[in-house]
């Protein structure tokens, strides 16, 4: 008869092994879903992420077994359950849920800025946009609970970047709504700036006198308190910290609105402020997130645009086919710069000793944070000169009904940048106009228009892939 702690042990792994095998089933039932990529033979990035699931927890059978404690089991049963995430996400990733020209158009952009990286995007119950690095995830995985001499199997899983990709379901058909990705892109080129920084030596140079001013600033919060010498420096310390918090999330979403704005052009903006529209224009930054008021970002991506000339349409501004549609546009940015106009947010901030202190040394490196963000998207950015004058013969497809995919001679078309297929869906929404009965844009109206847009960008991206495939086959041939 086995000895009391050895049937219980036995137990515990009977469990973890069911947890495990369960996780496995709803694994493989997902791999037979189709995804909005390419097939399982072609490598699309969601079935490599059920193959390195497959791979994993084959693997960790044997970790399993070997097991010789409690604890051990407990905490590899919480792995499995926490893996369970994965689940959600993969449901969610499969073609009734995720339009096959947003995880495309992602997919391709994220390639241009991060060569062979690969993409799962997925829709959400929170409105909310975000890039998750699951590579990192994935090399943990195995450098924690693969032994070393089986880590060699998994290399083709951690061989490339892998991008999971979250946005709101609620805007699943809403591609113009997506050029909010632009800014989720800008995040790791933010995080770049800031690791570079450290080793700026103008940078570096600038501490000393940050340091002060919260010495300075911690004196007069102490005055008058009897607080010791420990207690300063606990709470010198802390403020020092809390500057540095806000400074850095200032930075970053700066940073990555910039990006948006650098490739997606006019439609980041667009978008970003349609979503800052449903906030408060003038929320000073707060604990824990720390974000910057929406006033200033909007104020710095007009900024932005002006910078990249990204907003003068004259070259077109004399086609009669686009000329209400400019008009529209041109009264939207005027209430957007009469909106940044005001001062509220910086009032507001300048009101605060700390994010006074924190803001102020953050616009000192802004600038060239901006021009590290034009270096680092240079494959992607906005191309104004190409994109603008396409824009009228976009329209009048928009107008007739047709998917805004293309210009030229039907009998020999060109297709377009899709981020003209994008920014004349805008024009056609901020005008708000059906042209055939020249009323307002009913929700129906809207519904076409996001429809014709999808499929347009779906278009743009496969015959890009077929040139591409043409061309390489005609060198190897």
């Amino acid at each position: 008869m086995p000895e009391p702690a050895r049937l219980s042990l036995d137990y515990w792994r009977q469990h973890t092994h069911l947890l495990r095998e369960g996780l496995l089933q709803r694994v493989d039932e997902l791999s037979v879903s189709d995804y909005p990529a390419a097939t399982p033979k072609q490598g699309a990035t969601p079935y490599q992420v059920i193959r390195f699931l497959q791979d994993f927890l084959a693997h960790i059978c044997l970790t399993i077994d070997k097991a010789t404690s409690e604890d051990r089991l407990r905490m590899l049963s919480a792995l499995i359950r926490q893996l369970g995430v994965f689940l959600d996400w993969l449901d969610n990733a499969h073609t009734e849920q995720t339009p096959r020209g947003l995880a495309q158009l992602l997919k391709d952009l994220i390639d241009k800025m991060v060569p062979g990286s690969r993409v799962v995007a997925r829709p959400q119950a929170q409105y909310n946009y975000s890039i998750y690095d699951l590579g990192k995830t994935f090399a943990m995985l195995v450098s924690d609970f693969i032994p070393q001499s089986k880590q060699i199997e998994f290399s083709e899983h951690l061989s490339a970047p892998i991008k999971l990709i979250s946005f709101p379901r609620i805007e699943r058909d809403n591609m113009l709504a997506h050029a909010i990705f632009g800014h989720e892109l800008g995040h790791p080129v933010a995080e770049e700036f800031l690791a570079n920084e450290t080793r700026d030596h103008e940078h570096i140079a600038t501490h000393p006198r940050i340091q002060k001013e919260v010495n300075d600033l911690v004196k007069q919060n102490v005055a008058g308190l009897n607080a010791d010498e420990s207690q300063i420096l606990a709470l010198t310390t802390q403020t020092f910290d809390r500057i540095l918090q806000v400074r850095e999330r200032a930075l970053k979403e700066l940073i990555s609105d910039a990006v948006g704005i650098i490739i997606f052009g006019p439609c980041a903006f667009f978008a970003c402020y349609e979503l800052f529209w449903t906030g408060s224009w003038d929320a000073r930054p707060a604990h824990d997130s720390w974000y910057p008021p929406s006033r200033m970002r909007v104020r710095r991506m007009l900024a932005l645009m002006d910078d990249l000339n990204l907003l003068d349409f004259s070259r077109i501004g004399g086609d009669s086919r686009i000329s209400a549609y400019l008009g529209s546009m041109q009264a939207f940015i005027d209430d957007a710069r009469r909106l940044s106009a005001a001062t509220d947010d910086q009032r507001g901030i300048e009101s605060d000793p700390l994010l006074k202190i924190a803001y102020n040394w953050m616009g000192e490196s802004l600038t060239k944070a901006i021009e590290h963000a034009k270096v680092k998207t240079t494959a992607v950015a906005f191309q104004p000169e190409k994109i603008l004058d396409q824009l009228p013969e976009l329209i009048q497809r928009l107008e007739i009904g047709v998917p805004p995919n293309e210009v030229g001679d039907p009998a020999n078309p060109i297709t377009v940048d899709y981020r003209a297929s994008l920014l004349a869906a805008w024009l056609f929404k901020l005008r708000g106009i059906n042209p055939d009965s020249g009323k307002t844009l009913t929700c129906e109206d809207i519904d076409r228009l996001r429809k014709k847009t999808l499929s347009a960008i779906e278009y743009v991206i496969l015959q890009d892939e077929y040139a591409r495939h043409v061309t390489e086959h005609n060198i190897r041939g």
